[in-house]
């Protein structure tokens, strides 16, 4: 309840600042936020220090709340009518002034 007053105020007090939902959160949480305040979604985390770099994996640095897939998240934001952007950090979109490698989140 409360990350959720603070987005919608945030979204109220600055309608352009960019706002990320991360794999910390519950994925039911995260559905029913969309659409509403966050602009970013992360998917698919490795919470484990190396864990990107390394076989190895071993603890983490935080709990995740959801453990879908990249495709699977993907897959629920296009049903609800949204279109996924995974790689906004192409030199085409570095032009708009955009250069983030974070997943985002475009209404069709």
């Amino acid at each position: 309840k409360n990350l959720s007053q603070l987005m919608f105020s945030l979204r109220l007090f600055d309608p352009d600042v960019g706002l990320i939902l991360s794999t910390r959160e519950e994925a039911r949480f995260r559905d029913g936020m969309l659409g509403l305040a966050p602009t970013r979604y992360s998917a698919g985390s490795c919470t484990a220090p190396g864990g990107y770099t390394s076989g190895e994996h071993d603890g983490e640095q935080f709990s995740i709340g959801d453990l879908r897939t990249m495709s699977e998240v993907c897959s629920m934001v296009a049903a609800k009518g949204f279109d996924p952007v995974c790689k906004d950090w192409d030199r085409e979109f570095q032009t708009q002034g955009n250069s983030t490698a974070e997943p985002s989140i475009q209404q069709v």
